[in-house]
């Protein structure tokens, strides 16, 4: 599952590799993130603890991904996505990052 926030932050960053990289960057991204994803499915505590917060994160082609797990469930849900350079624990402390997921 991914919030709407998410989808759109992985939005971006497809479109912005695709515009100012290429085709073959923005197919590389999309390709590790459904890696990525295929992963957290099998192995949804696999991500580190992000301090201060009940999310765990990944690291996904330069960016990482934000993510809740529903233990009993089993669920993983797609909550952010920052790229890496950006201080991306300050934002995500900052910001309500809360979403339904679609």
């Amino acid at each position: 599952m991914a919030t709407r926030r998410f989808e759109d932050d992985l939005d971006t960053a497809l479109s912005w590799r695709l515009r100012e990289v290429g085709r073959s960057s923005a197919a590389r991204l999309y390709s590790t993130y459904l890696s990525k994803l295929d992963t957290l499915e099998t192995f949804p505590l696999l991500g580190g603890r992000v301090e201060g917060s009940e999310y765990r994160c990944t690291a996904i082609g330069g960016y990482i991904a934000v993510y809740s797990v529903d233990e009993a469930a089993r669920v993983v849900t797609l909550m952010r996505l920052f790229h890496m350079s950006a201080d991306w624990r300050a934002r995500l402390l900052a910001d309500e990052i809360e979403d339904r997921p679609n």
